[in-house]
């Protein structure tokens, strides 16, 4: 089978954990199916985008558009990644959004890819808009069954929303599609409340290599760890509140925030008012392959976001065997359970310190080897894979 994924978005060197979901199942479907070759459209993404906000990178975006070679392949970790360049800008800018040279950069990729390897049996879109737009538009052209899974959330965002309904891209884009993939229940109700048909839910992936269920150094202090990007939706005013309702002994508890953006002053400039300075250790960035070693070193996770569709990073804490604390937001609603920790609802700021106080006080009921095996079961590759199999062969039995 020839697997086609245009990704809305995708890891660049500007923005390189952009899309890495994407990346990564990717990853784990060349991995484990030896029967798929998986191939991924790429035209620059974030490198190639000019921002409303930003109009003066045209010029840095044209040079880097001209520099560029065209009808590029290369493999990596099995994913076979066609590229051809393209620009692209904001659809509320003159003749912007799914672009013709957007278009014609994913069409070319897919007759590169043909060319070399043979028919496409299936194109996978991630979002869809604009990945899964494009999608409906080749499908057609080339005769090619075409499925979405959507990430977007709030789905879909405000700038995609018209008169309150999503803009007509989007619906072309669900109504014409074999199958629709939501990553959670809560992602998938949303998306069938707009009068599209409800999507089957196959959660993102999880490496289960990457992490492993190692005791924490030491049982004082206690260690909460979060890592997030550093913005309103995360919560963190909220988890800051919360430890100054708490307020516990430095030597007993303390708390780890990892990430970076744009709140990072206001929220340390925050922990100072409270008074709760001493016991907050600010991070900062924390690369991608070394957030296992911090899993590791804590002894629960806890984020209090005002929205997640899925929540990655709570997977990655129970793949660690690690208790987690998180709201009742969305996506941790299809993590969280009685096995691997607590939700408290958005905005509760007492309810939040006494989940933490209880986790604090009740850690050696959660049990890391029982939270490994609910993660294992529920998000690893192998069963994800294994469901992905299986959507693509019954679309290409019925095709």
């Amino acid at each position: 089978m020839n697997l086609f994924i245009i990704p809305s978005w995708y890891p660049n060197p500007k923005q390189p954990i952009a899309g890495i979901f994407t990346k990564e199942q990717a990853e784990a479907i060349a991995d484990l199916c030896p029967d798929i070759n998986v191939i991924v459209s790429t035209w620059g993404h974030d490198q190639a985008n000019i921002s409303p906000r930003s109009p003066w990178r045209v010029f840095n975006v044209l040079q880097w558009f001209l520099k560029q070679q065209k009808d590029m392949i290369k493999l990596e970790n099995k994913v076979i990644e066609v590229f051809n360049p393209a620009i692209t800008w904001s659809r509320h800018l003159s003749f912007g959004g799914v672009t013709q040279s957007l278009l014609n950069a994913n069409r070319k990729n897919l007759k590169l890819a043909q060319n070399k390897f043979g028919k496409i049996d299936l194109i996978h879109a991630h979002v869809s808009y604009p990945a899964g737009y494009i999608a409906s538009i080749l499908s057609k052209e080339f005769d090619i069954p075409y499925i979405i899974t959507e990430h977007m959330g709030p789905f879909p965002f405000r700038s995609l929303m018209k008169r309150g309904v999503p803009i007509k891209a989007i619906t072309t884009a669900m109504y014409h599609a074999n199958a629709t993939i939501a990553v959670s229940p809560s992602l998938a109700d949303r998306i069938q409340s707009f009068g599209y048909r409800r999507p089957l839910v196959i959660p993102n992936i999880i490496d289960e290599q990457r992490f492993h269920v190692i005791p924490a150094q030491s049982p004082k202090p206690f260690i909460f760890f979060t890592l997030c990007g550093l913005t309103t939706q995360k919560g963190i005013d909220h988890l800051l509140q919360a430890i100054a309702d708490w307020k516990p002994a430095q030597e007993v508890c303390q708390f780890w925030i990892g990430g970076q953006g744009s709140m990072l002053n206001i929220y340390q400039k925050m922990a100072e008012q409270l008074g709760i300075a001493h016991l907050v250790h600010w991070l900062g960035c924390i690369k991608r392959e070394a957030a296992p070693e911090y899993f590791n070193k804590c002894h629960a996770y806890v984020m209090p976001s005002r929205h997640e569709t899925f929540g990655i990073v709570y997977a990655e804490a129970i793949a660690s065997g690690k208790p987690v604390i998180a709201t009742r937001c969305g996506g941790p609603e299809y993590i969280v359970n009685d096995v691997n920790g607590l939700l408290v609802d958005i905005d509760d700021v007492v309810g939040l310190s006494k989940a933490m106080q209880y986790i604090h006080q009740h850690a050696e009921d959660y049990q890391a080897t029982q939270i490994r095996e609910d993660f294992e079961r529920r998000f690893s590759r192998p069963v994800v894979v294994k469901q992905l199999h299986t959507l693509y062969s019954t679309i290409l039995e019925k095709d």
